[in-house]
């Protein structure tokens, strides 16, 4: 009896407990429930949430960035304004130096820009040579890069052959001054060959010929002639005026008929060499007319015209030698230096604009125009033939439209900055 009731009892305690376990999670299920009907907060519009590092996240509410986990910023699109425009102040756009330029048609040619390399002119290099056997006994030009001019005294040669030519023009003119006139014959036998009517005159005339094609002068002669003492040594002259390209022999040195005692170089006349794609071979039919500029000499262009192209090809590389001959009368180009040949085709009117308004991505081409309200828009654009300076718009621009040639760079750094976002994303051409 007594089990009986102490069951009771439990079996009550327990029942209490499930009721008042019941009325919690009641409780709790209405508190949830009430939490779930409660409306979240509109989106608002007009504003969506990206990234300064990463623009192309765009979120409509905030919170980290799921790329670089940075804050989202906050981006508000204002009515009736382009989502690829930028507002700046009048003090911001002249801090930024932004300049425009009107989309009109120019006349407008295609160009092709080389890179080229200044050479000697391998028509104005002469050797000065030895034109005997004998030894250097003295050098006067040393050093490769001196000036060399016509007339100038370059070496002097020890030479025993060409003492001996000097007595023997002595004695042909000894014996002619002796028998008579420059024709006059002489009737006597020779007593050693027995020969008849020798002409001394002519012999005379012969070996003073051969004493100046060994490179003697017409006043070395006269002063042999009156000294009548051959020398053994004998100064050389520079019949050609230029560079010294490479030094010399060393005084002492032997030489021999054609030995090269100096390389001359006129630079009076230069070649600017480039390096031209086998497919731009047929711009050249259009034209020869070039021009070069040097970056040493800013602002200066010389006019020229295609001297020779290569006829052979080099396989490996699908490229051919173009060659422009330039005056250079003052010395002041040399050998070695960096130029640009600018190759011009025919024109014809284009609707242009200046190529420094054009920015270049992996997308295509794009530029920043200023529309009637003073905001700077991005945009897409396709590009036609192109030169230095002015570039054909196909299509994305109209004339009279006006375009941003300074500053297009800034203001798309600070599209970037203010809105996070790519100005140009979303856009095609």
């Amino acid at each position: 009896m007594k089990d009986l009731k102490t069951k009771k009892v439990l079996a009550s305690k327990t029942f209490t407990k499930l009721q008042k376990f019941s009325k919690l999670s009641l409780f709790a299920a209405t508190l949830l429930l009430a939490a779930c009907s409660k409306p979240s907060p509109p989106l608002e519009e007009n504003v969506y949430y990206t990234c300064s590092m990463d623009p192309q996240v765009r979120e409509t509410k905030p919170g980290p960035c799921p790329i670089c986990k940075m804050p989202l910023i906050r981006v508000e699109i204002a009515a009736g304004k382009k989502d690829n425009e930028v507002k700046l102040s009048a003090e911001q756009i002249r801090l930024a130096n932004i300049q425009t330029d009107t989309v009109r048609l120019r006349p407008l040619g295609e160009e092709i820009t080389l890179a080229a390399t200044l050479r000697e002119n391998q028509n104005g290099i002469n050797l000065v040579t030895a034109r005997l056997n004998g030894r250097l006994e003295r050098l006067f030009v040393r050093n490769a890069g001196e000036h060399v001019r016509v007339g100038q005294a370059v070496f002097e040669l020890y030479s025993e052959d060409l003492a001996a030519a000097q007595q023997d023009y002595l004695l042909a003119l000894k014996s002619k001054n002796r028998y008579g006139g420059q024709s006059e014959e002489v009737t006597l036998s020779h007593p050693l060959t027995g020969m008849d009517g020798l002409d001394f005159a002519r012999i005379a005339e012969a070996a003073r010929n051969k004493l100046l094609l060994w490179g003697m002068t017409e006043a070395q002669l006269q002063e042999l002639e009156l000294s009548g003492t051959p020398k053994n040594s004998v100064t050389f002259y520079s019949r050609y005026t230029g560079y010294v390209m490479e030094a010399p022999p060393a005084e002492g040195s032997y030489v021999t008929p054609g030995s090269m005692v100096l390389k001359l170089a006129d630079l009076r006349t230069l070649w600017a060499e480039a390096q031209l794609y086998v497919s731009d071979l047929p711009f050249l039919a259009q034209t020869h007319e070039a021009s070069v500029s040097l970056p040493y000499f800013p602002g200066r262009i010389l006019s020229g015209k295609v001297s020779f192209v290569n006829p052979m090809l080099e396989a490996s590389s699908k490229i051919v030698l173009v060659r422009v001959d330039i005056a250079n009368p003052k010395g002041e180009y040399q050998p070695g230096m960096q130029a640009w040949i600018t190759l011009k085709g025919k024109t014809r009117q284009a609707l242009a604009v200046p190529t420094n308004a054009l920015i270049r991505d992996s997308r295509g081409v794009s530029l920043w125009t200023k529309n009637e309200g003073g905001g700077f828009e991005g945009r897409m654009v396709r590009i036609g033939i192109a030169n230095e300076d002015y570039t054909e718009i196909i299509e994305g621009l109209q004339a009279g439209e006006s375009v941003v040639v300074s500053g297009a760079y800034l203001l798309h750094s600070e599209y970037v900055f203010k809105k996070g976002a790519d100005p140009m994303a979303g856009h095609k051409m």
